[in-house]
């Protein structure tokens, strides 16, 4: 089991950013290593793994009880889709929290304002409490605002990471990791301890999106990192709902204007989102 976990590792880093490839190959060789020997053999343009590597991946997951799944768990796979998912996926704590039905994504600005963090915090809570799991990416603001305003109502939230579980980002989140994963689940596609990386934030929103059976934009401006995780959702065909602007004018909620213009559903209440 433990060199089949190795050769899985493996994979991951060297086929990073080339998930759908190798997930075409898995398929057809039926597994990591003859799918790593075949990439080879052609001389496919994959990512180096330095020897020793994915041991110590695997034994750091071990000693901080961190989960691997793979993409051999078909119904790991399945709360995807049709999303590039990720070859290894790391989970602290319970990962059938990844495969609720009605999950809920919150996403928004990490600086917002007093009027958005209230609506999320309001929104949030109530979705909860209906027994919806609440999906973020562990950011500042609006990220951290739904996963603890989730904790609080007693129920499950996922928290997406752009950096590897068990580093310390945002600074001083370690507790909080802890606080979500004692009943719902800490997740990322990127080893524990790793640092965050800019582009890493962008692939974390992929995930955020396909585990999401709706998505909410909280808060929003025209350049707004959130309009890439919506893009992600409407090309899987879940549906995206958009609080409304606290100013029309405001640059701050451009990104809201816009999504509302080209059809993005309003939400009002959080009954709209049940």
């Amino acid at each position: 089991m433990a060199d089949s976990l190795i050769k899985w590792i493996e994979c991951s880093l060297a086929f990073r950013g080339k998930e759908q490839l190798f997930r075409e190959l898995f398929e057809k060789h039926s597994s990591p290593e003859k799918a790593l020997d075949h990439a080879h053999q052609s001389k496919l343009p994959l990512g180096k793994v330095s020897v020793g590597t994915a041991e110590s991946i695997l034994d750091n997951c071990r000693k901080s009880g961190v989960k691997i799944i793979t993409l051999k768990d078909i119904s790991y796979l399945r709360s995807f889709g049709a999303v590039p998912a990720p070859i290894v996926l790391y989970v602290k704590g319970d990962p059938d929290t990844l495969l609720s039905s009605d999950a809920v994504g919150i996403i928004g600005a990490r600086h917002p304002s007093d009027y958005s963090v209230k609506i999320c915090s309001r929104f949030s809570s109530e979705l909860a409490r209906s027994g919806r799991v609440i999906i973020s990416g562990f950011a500042s603001g609006i990220d951290r605002c739904a996963h603890l305003s989730c904790i609080r109502s007693g129920s499950r939230t996922v928290a997406v990471l752009g950096c590897g579980i068990g580093c310390d980002y945002p600074y001083g989140s370690l507790e909080i990791q802890k606080e979500i994963a004692a009943s719902g689940a800490v997740i990322s596609e990127y080893p524990p301890y790793s640092e965050p990386v800019r582009s890493n934030f962008t692939q974390r929103n992929r995930l955020i999106a396909a585990l999401s059976s709706k998505l909410l934009v909280v808060e929003a401006s025209a350049k707004s990192g959130c309009l890439n995780t919506v893009s992600h959702a409407l090309t899987a065909g879940t549906d995206v709902f958009v609080i409304p602007p606290y100013q029309t004018d405001s640059e701050r909620y451009r990104g809201q204007t816009e999504l509302i213009r080209e059809g993005a559903q309003i939400a009002f209440e959080p009954s709209d989102l049940l």
